[in-house]
C-alpha cells in the first residue's frame, strides 16, 4: 500500500499542471466559440453521426481539438486524486478540494455534450465557463493547501477577511454576468444557435457595475491594509496583481465594446477573465484558514511518528 508515495512538493506540482490545464482549457473553449466551431462536431461523443473522429473542416478540427484537451486534463486530474490519499507525511485538507477538481471536471464534460446536443443554448454555454471556473478554483485551493513551507495562520483583522470574501464574492457575480452578456452578444459558437433576448447595452452595463463594485471592494481593502503591517505584507503583492489584471481587463471590456465586439479582443477578454479568477482565489485562500490545517497536519503527522528517544515514548500529541 505504501509503494506509491507522493511528497506535499509532488502532489502541488501535479495540482499546478491541473489548474494550468483548466486555464488552458478555458481558452481553449473561448477559440471555438469564436470561430463559430460549438458546433462543428454535432454530437456527443462521437463527432457526429458517421465518426469519433472528423477533421475534414477547420470547424471540427478546432473542435476535435478542444475535446482532445477536454480528454487529456483528466489524466492530472485522476493523478490529483490518487495523490491527495498518498501525500506523505499526510496532508489535511488535499482530498476535498481534488474530488472537488474531479467532480466539476465530470460534470463539465456532462454539460458540454448538452449544450451541443441542445444546439449550444446559452444557459448551458455559461454553465460549461462557470463550471471550468469552479474547478480551477479547486484546484488552487489544493496548490495552497499543499504548500511545502509551513504556513502561519493569518493573523489579519476580520474587517479585512471580509472585505477579502466580499471581494471573491463580486468578482465571481462579475463573472456571472459576463457570461450573460456573452450569452446576448453575437459570438455564440454558430451563427444560428439561441441567444439571450436581453438588450446587450443593459447587460453590458450590469456587468459593469459588478465589476466596478469588486474594484471598490479591492480599493477597500488596499485601504485596510495599510496600517496593518501584517496583512500589508500577505496581501500587498497579490493585490496589485489583481488590481493591474482588472484595469487592464476593464480597459479591453470597454474597448470591445465600443468598437462591435472583434473576436480577437473578445478572446483576450476572456483570458484576462480567467487570470482575475486566479488571482481571486489566491487573494483568498491567503485568508481562508488552509495555512491553519496544513501546520495542524504537519503536527498530527509527527505525532504519529514513532519516539526514538532514551526515556521511551512520550504522550502523544493528539491530532485535531
Amino acid at each position: 500500500m505504501d509503494r506509491w508515495t507522493l511528497s506535499a512538493r509532488q502532489f502541488r506540482l501535479i495540482a499546478a499542471l491541473t489548474a494550468g490545464g483548466l486555464c488552458l482549457l478555458v481558452v481553449a473553449g473561448g477559440i471555438v466559440r469564436l470561430t463559430g466551431s460549438g458546433l462543428g462536431c454535432d454530437d456527443w461523443p462521437n463527432c457526429n453521426s458517421q465518426s469519433f473522429v472528423d477533421v475534414s473542416s477547420g470547424h471540427t478540427a478546432i473542435e476535435q481539438i478542444n475535446r482532445l484537451i477536454s480528454g487529456a486534463i483528466a489524466i492530472p486530474t485522476v493523478l490529483m486524486v490518487i495523490g491527495s490519499f498518498r501525500v506523505r507525511p499526510r496532508r489535511a485538507g488535499l482530498v476535498g478540494p481534488s474530488m472537488g477538481v474531479l467532480v466539476t471536471v465530470l460534470a463539465n464534460g456532462v454539460v458540454g455534450g448538452l449544450a451541443v446536443r441542445a444546439d449550444l443554448h446559452p444557459a448551458l454555454v455559461q454553465s460549461h465557463f462557470l463550471l471550468a471556473m469552479a474547478s480551477i478554483a479547486f484546484a488552487l485551493v489544493a496548490v495552497r493547501r499543499a504548500s511545502p513551507e509551513p504556513l502561519e495562520h493569518s493573523a489579519a483583522p476580520t474587517a479585512i477577511r471580509r472585505l477579502v470574501g466580499a471581494m471573491t464574492v463580486m468578482t465571481a457575480l462579475a463573472l456571472v454576468t459576463g457570461t450573460v452578456v456573452t450569452g446576448t452578444g453575437p459570438h455564440a459558437g454558430d451563427e444560428h444557435v439561441r441567444r439571450w433576448g436581453f438588450d446587450i447595452s443593459t447587460v453590458a452595463r450590469v456587468h459593469s457595475a459588478t465589476v466596478l463594485v469588486a474594484v471598490a471592494l479591492a480599493l477597500a481593502v488596499t485601504w485596510s491594509i495599510r496600517s496593518d503591517r501584517a496583512s500589508r505584507e500577505q496581501l500587498g503583492p497579490v493585490l496589485s496583481t489583481w488590481m493591474f489584471v482588472a484595469v487592464v481587463q476593464g480597459g479591453i471590456g470597454y474597448l470591445q465594446y465600443f468598437t462591435g465586439v472583434p473576436e480577437l479582443l473578445v478572446g483576450a477578454h476572456i483570458a484576462g477573465a480567467t487570470a482575475l479568477w486566479v488571482i481571486t482565489v489566491w487573494l483568498w485562500t491567503a485568508l481562508s484558514g488552509d495555512a491553519s490545517a496544513v501546520h495542524r497536519a504537519t503536527v498530527g503527522a509527527r505525532a504519529e511518528q514513532p519516539d526514538v528517544s532514551v526515556g521511551g515514548p512520550t504522550s502523544p500529541i493528539g491530532s485535531v
